[in-house]
């Protein structure tokens, strides 16, 4: 069952009283905001980017939000996305969950329009089915601090976010579905174009980055034409939608049509449509948890002909990418083949378009026995790159170079913000160089106990995978390709 809301985040709240006068306020396209002052960085939380995706709305793109009159209350997180809780370090429930979910938060040092600050724009992990932007281990603040204006945002998920069923492709005059929770990114992307400079933000410098699902959301927003000139940088943390992360169109409507009939909807008509679009979301929820095998993501981004003309990685090799800056890494201990080999093919296709592209290794182990046992594992990194020095779990263990990770990390993403290379202002003169990617040595830069420049030396590994994943069909360009 989806869990009584704690607020009502969507209502509107007007604030009167001299004692509240003090708190920031800022006006956007669609209203003034009213957040908080927290030690000199200002947060702004729960801002509706798009209308609520419900009722005939549901399984279509978002439409503008609303505008409001009065002040809008921006101190308490909007409610997220419909979800279960498959990873106990994810509650999205103390804010609630709900299909009116499209909301985004903000951190900022100044107000003042002329400063023109770098924009970071977080995309959260979670398999595409879990997840939200206000996750503690995402606040913006210590980012904010080192200039940067940080947004986080939700985006639809599950078969909410990525149900490519047949009859939602008739009724689009795109021929098109399946990329709604892409779509949202889009729109979030959208709202920062229009507002971001009244938060003393660069809409002329936007950077998006993310884990895991997040990542993957960042290499179909570089692949995809609905999204150009919405960005102009790119991190990807273990995750690009090479190899994983996208689905191709039929494999995505056979899993829409096989969920459709496990809840008694039958056929590809618009009287499929309207019978989906009625249904209880707690009853949608609870079927797409019975698909596949406990615990494994059901739905993921389509190729879908419109979000997503190809493949991300047939769009990188010769496509209409949105060739910007790049970074891309992996935690050392997440796995080769699924996320070091097809990394390294990401870098190789951008480099070979002339994309500045840098990639990293990702080493920090914490000192107990356990966390040696499984190393530099998925999603470790998150809290470093937000400059916490140390992570909010205790079963992450810790280390005496934490806070050494976490500040280079932090500056390395803030520099690469602010010029589209990490090695400068606040990392030049403080941080090792970081080199730039070539094929012909798989430059990186490791982050860990050291932080330095160094060379794969999972070369042949990787050449190995790659060799087989050619022989599947996939693209898989060798090393020294030429510029």
């Amino acid at each position: 069952m989806i869990r009584p809301l704690a607020v009502a985040a969507s209502a509107i709240v007007l604030l009167i009283g001299a004692d509240r006068a003090a708190s920031p306020r800022v006006t956007i396209d669609t209203g003034t905001l009213e957040g908080l002052d927290t030690a000199g960085v200002m947060v702004f939380r729960g801002i509706p980017y798009a209308r609520p995706p419900v009722g005939p709305l549901r399984w279509r793109a978002p439409l503008p939000t609303r505008l409001w009159r009065g002040v809008r209350d921006a101190k308490q997180l909007g409610q997220n996305c419909i979800q279960h809780q498959p990873w106990p370090d994810i509650d999205p429930f103390k804010a609630g969950v709900s299909e009116d979910c499209l909301f985004l938060n903000v951190w900022t040092n100044s107000l003042d329009k002329r400063a023109a600050r770098p924009v970071l724009v977080w995309i959260h992990g979670g398999g595409f089915w879990a997840g939200f932007g206000g996750e503690e281990r995402h606040n913006g603040a210590r980012l904010a601090k080192k200039g940067a204006v940080v947004v986080t945002l939700n985006y639809r998920l599950g078969p909410f976010g990525f149900l490519a069923h047949p009859a939602f492709v008739a009724e689009s005059p795109y021929r098109a579905a399946g990329n709604y929770g892409l779509l949202d990114q889009i729109a979030a992307l959208r709202w920062v174009q229009r507002n971001i400079g009244r938060f003393g933000g660069d809409p002329s410098r936007v950077t998006i980055f993310g884990e895991s699902a997040g990542g993957m959301s960042v290499g179909s927003l570089i692949a995809s034409p609905l999204a150009k000139g919405l960005f102009q940088r790119a991190i990807l943390e273990s995750g690009t939608g090479v190899s994983i992360g996208v689905a191709p169109r039929d494999t995505a409507q056979a899993i829409a049509l096989k969920f459709a009939e496990s809840l008694r909807v039958r056929g590809v008509g618009a009287d499929a449509a309207t019978r989906l679009r009625a249904l209880n979301p707690d009853a949608l929820l609870a079927a797409s948890l019975k698909l596949g095998s406990p615990g494994e993501p059901r739905f993921f981004p389509t190729v879908d002909g419109w979000v997503l003309p190809h493949a991300v990685d047939s769009i990188l090799a010769g496509g209409a990418a949105n060739l910007v800056p790049v970074i891309a890494g992996t935690n050392r201990d997440e796995g080769d083949e699924w996320m070091g080999a097809p990394t390294r093919t990401f870098a190789r296709l951008m480099s070979a378009r002339g994309a500045p592209t840098y990639v990293y290794m990702f080493s920090r182990v914490g000192d107990d026995s356990a966390n040696r046992a499984r190393g530099a594992y998925h999603s470790a990194e998150i809290t470093f790159v937000f400059g916490r020095p140390r992570p909010l779990q205790s079963s992450a263990g810790s280390t005496a170079y934490d806070s050494k990770v976490a500040e280079a990390m932090s500056d390395y993403w803030v520099a690469f913000a602010t010029s589209g290379d990490p090695n400068g202002p606040p990392t030049a003169g403080k941080w090792p160089r970081w080199p730039r990617y070539e094929p012909a040595t798989d430059a990186l830069l490791e982050i860990g106990p050291e932080i330095a420049p160094r060379e794969l030396v999972k070369r042949a590994v990787y050449d190995s995978l790659d060799a087989v994943a050619r022989s599947r069909g996939r693209i898989r360009p060798p090393g020294g390709i030429p510029r």
